[in-house]
């Protein structure tokens, strides 16, 4: 283990940095600027389909649901001031710009970055339209990517100056945006590896872990707990076995015809099911074509006729109510266990079918609510409705047509932006490996450096085992991203 004074490299103060001063002045009026300008032309937040499960879930103050519960807890911790939709999704701006502008300044000052890198990386974040719109979604994307940055930032920090409240701080932000979105279940890895190899005392190192152990199992405990009382099933995550089981159904298509084998007595009703709704009729879907699935890959969870949902009705009754998660909850082990055991029977097929059409949708994400006009501004007429009117006191949120064209327009490009951002990564690795460009940082920018490289490529096989992915779940990677890849950049035009 390299001994600390490797790392006894002198850091100057973020704060104290005259540059570091005039990009925050900048950077906090650009912020007020933008965000009044904004807010005058949409002054109603974006309301979509996910926002009403968030929604229902802070009304009802619910401890566990279909989505991870942090988000609807940040909705109530609002709520205590006023329930005004302006002030939460204002709340969430202010967030995502701090954290942006701890983020930048960490980069900025600790990779010391030449003006012209700092520049892009100022305007990318900042005065990028895609998380502006993103920030006035009633959904957890932008406190997860809010809150994300501050890790990062934290983990370069925990890495070349360590202090000992950061024990605390990192494990205490790793448990809210682990309770936010389930994707950070690839976090922890990274943690453990940073305490591992930072210079801290051996002690301390094992009190970062702990706590950050602590933390996550006490709250997956209590997640599951509260899973019990709702569907009388204990476990962690009922949306992830449905998922599970929708990732089988879109392989198990293609080879149902050809596949007789015989399943276990306890998946026979379900599988015979599955047989019958593909040997008949069906609507057509599959992960290569996500822009014809109304779900963008998850159509067996929310289809009708699905499979899934005709067990639901087999053992919840016929109008069982589906947007009522007591009556989803209880099917989430039996479901998993069950496209586990369909993946792992036709290993092969789920490559050709699931991963390989998710790597392809890693690459050029699904723009989703992010792309054409879709229904932003209309108000359900159910009791999810109702719940949303009731808890932020609105009866519409309608406003002109054109503007929500403008808005299309403007969030056009990004999913081919992304694309781009992916491709230059990729150039940016094999030119990291192959000319071997990060031997001119210091030993404890590598490992920063190589920290945020291993947090993407953790989340790249994520992803596409678990997801199709669409634009809003990449807001954090793919700033990460185009972070290495300015920094490569700049380090190479330097040694040239």
């Amino acid at each position: 283990m390299p001994s600390p004074s490797i790392f006894s490299i002198s850091y100057p103060n973020i704060y104290h940095s005259h540059s570091n001063q005039i990009y925050t002045c900048i950077a906090l009026l650009a912020a007020i600027f933008i965000w009044i300008i904004f807010k005058i032309i949409y002054p109603y937040p974006f309301i979509t389909i996910d926002s009403y499960y968030y929604i229902a879930a802070a009304y009802q103050n619910a401890s566990a649901g279909s989505w991870p519960i942090g988000y609807s807890k940040f909705i109530q911790l609002v709520g205590l001031i006023s329930q005004a939709p302006t002030l939460l999704v204002t709340i969430q701006f202010i967030i995502l710009y701090f954290s942006f502008l701890v983020f930048f300044l960490t980069i900025r000052t600790c990779f010391r970055l030449p003006q012209w890198s700092c520049l892009i990386l100022f305007i990318f974040l900042f005065f990028n339209p895609l998380f502006i719109y993103a920030s006035n979604h009633i959904m957890s994307d932008i406190l997860f990517t809010g809150l994300s940055m501050l890790w990062f930032s934290q983990l370069i920090w925990i890495i070349l100056n360590p202090k000992p409240y950061m024990l605390f701080t990192q494990a205490l932000l790793l448990l809210i945006i682990f309770t936010i979105r389930y994707t950070a279940l690839i976090y922890p890895i990274i943690s453990v590896l940073v305490f591992i190899f930072n210079p801290q005392p051996r002690w301390q190192k094992l009190i970062g872990i702990a706590l950050t152990a602590l933390f996550l199992l006490a709250f997956i405990q209590f997640t599951r707990i509260k899973m019990e009382e709702i569907g009388g099933v204990r476990q962690f995550s009922s949306a992830s076995g449905w998922k599970q089981a929708s990732n089988a159904l879109y392989m198990y298509e293609h080879i149902a015809n050809e596949d007789h084998d015989i399943v276990p007595q306890k998946f026979q009703v379900l599988h015979q099911l599955t047989k019958t709704y593909f040997k008949n009729t069906h609507f057509h879907v599959d992960l290569y074509h996500i822009d014809q699935d109304f779900t963008t890959g998850s159509y067996y969870v929310a289809a009708y006729e699905s499979p899934l949902m005709q067990y639901l009705r087999i053992k919840k009754g016929q109008n069982a109510d589906v947007f009522d998660f007591k009556n989803i909850a209880p099917f989430g082990p039996y479901f998993n266990d069950y496209g586990n055991y369909l993946i792992l029977h036709h290993p092969f097929a789920f490559v050709e079918h699931v991963v390989l059409p998710d790597f392809m949708a890693y690459l050029f994400p699904f723009a989703e609510i992010y792309g054409a006009p879709n229904d932003l501004y209309g108000l359900w007429s159910n009791y999810m409705g109702d719940m949303a009117k009731s808890w932020f006191g609105i009866t519409n949120v309608t406003i002109p047509v054109n503007f929500i064209q403008i808005r299309a327009a403007i969030l056009k490009p990004w999913p081919i932006l992304f694309t781009i951002i992916h491709i230059l990564f990729i150039l940016s690795l094999f030119v990291l490996f192959t000319f071997n460009i990060y031997k001119s940082l210091s030993l404890p920018l590598q490992y920063c450096l190589l920290t945020l490289v291993l947090i993407c490529i953790l989340n790249f096989f994520f992803t596409i085992l678990s997801a199709a992915s669409v634009l809003r779940f990449q807001f954090s990677v793919v700033i990460l991203e185009f972070v290495i890849t300015i920094i490569l950049s700049s380090k190479l035009t330097k040694t040239n």
